[in-house]
């Protein structure tokens, strides 16, 4: 349908299904619950009250949440910093009483009061979640022959909106001046509207190309409305829609991208599947069934009923010559049991390795050797992301800086001095004897403490001085004799 901006385009179709299960994952276990045998099958002739209290008693570990955490704030242990020649704009005005600028866009990059920094953490975690995400740089809508002296006094700024990439029906790109630029995207969105003291939801599809931005709006009867074609300029000019894409998974179109941790979203609900299991067979073990052998049931419709529990004792009488009846429980072996915690084990075990985690101690002896290779591959893989979100940032800082007609001369730096392998006891060691033999200054041994998070990354090392500075002297240590 020509009239339909919400027609998703192949790319799309084709990365849905990976985005929902991210999506799924992230909502935690009522969203899988709620999704019912999509994520847990239901066994051949299983009842559906059987069913349900399977389904909601299985128990779930947000394994993924934990690895995408763990890998999205490592580079984040400092501030992102502006370098180059910042607009004022952009670093905000000297203040001489503090030394430092403030009301630069760097300290609420998106109007909403977050910092570059905050606003640069948020865009890596969704980059990780989905392999890719972009964000848009927009500005309040001005006449097309606004000088910027109108801007000002409008109060007119550029603002940063995030854009996750499942949000993105339709992306095409083109290769404009040797670089590549986005000519046309579709995102989905949606806006919430007071009624009376309810709220509706509208479903809205925004479209942007080169120098124009259109809104279409989903009517109560299902069809759309096309809103006005505006101009969407930056500084006075058409150019290129300001959108900026960040892909961290291997890229296969515009819009088509593997994520990292895809093969980690699969296993989080392989392991969703086996703690179901688990939680079973552990049900089963804790209450045993009852086997009567050589006895009758109770006749049908009698009030004969066998009590089964704590001080309750059952008699089971010799009847003939038959041999003698019995009570006894039929559960799950104790070995069968050991094997499926094993099992469950083993599938966190992988995804830790497979999702570059090496933050947390494996289950055995792994070796030296094989930790090192693992951190390495970390380190190499979370570097590579944090050099692609600087890029990300410094196009944006150009978008920017096109709005405010300013020169593109600014620069940022994201920290990839950060170690994947905290507390790692050899790099600590190494650490202290280099200190203790002032191979390395005190500013070098806090800056290796804080790079494998045995200080915090915002430890303040100069306050730091003036606390041991006002601290009394350490007495002088006398050798103490023990006697035996």
């Amino acid at each position: 349908m020509a009239d339909d901006p919400s027609q998703t385009s192949a790319e799309y179709q084709r990365m849905d299904k990976r985005w929902q299960l991210v999506r799924d994952i992230l909502g935690g276990v009522e969203t899988i619950r709620r999704a019912g045998d999509k994520y847990l099958p239901k066994y051949e002739g299983e009842s559906s009250e059987e069913y349900r209290r399977r389904s909601q008693s299985a128990p779930w570990r947000p394994e993924f949440v934990d690895i995408l955490q763990a890998l999205a704030t490592k580079p984040f242990g400092r501030d992102v910093a502006v370098k180059g020649v910042p607009p004022d704009e952009i670093i905000g005005q000297p203040d001489q009483a503090t030394k430092s600028r403030r009301g630069g866009l760097v300290d609420d990059i998106d109007g909403r009061g977050s910092s570059l920094t905050t606003f640069a953490a948020e865009s890596f975690w969704q980059s990780v979640a989905r392999g890719a995400h972009a964000f848009l740089v927009d500005y309040p809508e001005m006449a097309p022959n606004a000088s910027r002296a109108d801007e000002i006094k409008a109060g007119a700024r550029p603002y940063w909106v995030q854009v996750p990439f499942d949000s993105i029906i339709a992306l095409y790109t083109d290769v404009v001046g040797g670089r590549e630029v986005v000519t046309h995207v579709r995102i989905r969105e949606s806006r919430i509207e007071r009624d009376g003291f309810g709220e509706r939801t509208i479903e809205q599809v925004r479209v942007l190309e080169p120098g124009t931005s259109q809104i279409w709006e989903k009517t109560d009867k299902g069809d759309w409305t096309p809103g006005p074609i505006k101009p969407h300029l930056r500084g006075g000019e058409f150019s290129a829609v300001p959108l900026v894409l960040m892909y961290f998974g291997r890229r296969i179109g515009a819009l088509e991208v593997m994520p990292p941790l895809q093969a980690v979203a699969d296993m989080q609900i392989e392991l969703y599947q086996a703690l179901s299991r688990q939680e079973e067979i552990l049900t089963f073990a804790g209450s045993p069934m009852l086997c009567g052998q050589g006895i009758a049931p109770p006749a049908p419709g009698s009030n004969d009923k066998i009590e089964v529990g704590p001080k309750t004792v059952l008699f089971a009488p010799r009847n003939g010559d038959g041999p003698p009846p019995k009570w006894d429980f039929v559960q799950p072996a104790a070995a069968n049991i050991a094997e499926v915690r094993k099992s469950v084990e083993a599938i966190q075990a992988d995804m830790r390795r497979i999702g570059l985690q090496p933050l947390t101690e494996q289950p055995g002896n792994p070796t030296a050797t094989g930790k090192a290779i693992d951190a390495a591959k970390a380190h190499s893989a979370v570097k590579s992301w944090a050099l692609t979100l600087n890029d990300a940032l410094e196009q944006g800082l150009v978008f920017t800086c096109e709005y405010l007609r300013k020169p593109t001369t600014v620069q940022t730096e994201v920290s990839t001095d950060f170690s994947v392998l905290p507390y790692a006891a050899e790099p600590l060691k190494a650490l202290a004897e280099a200190r203790a033999t002032k191979e390395i200054s005190h500013d070098a041994y806090i800056a290796g403490l804080k790079r494998f998070d045995a200080l915090p990354g915002d430890f303040d090392a100069e306050a730091d001085k003036v606390l041991l500075a006002a601290e009394p002297p350490v007495p002088a240590q006398t050798e103490v004799q023990v006697r035996t």
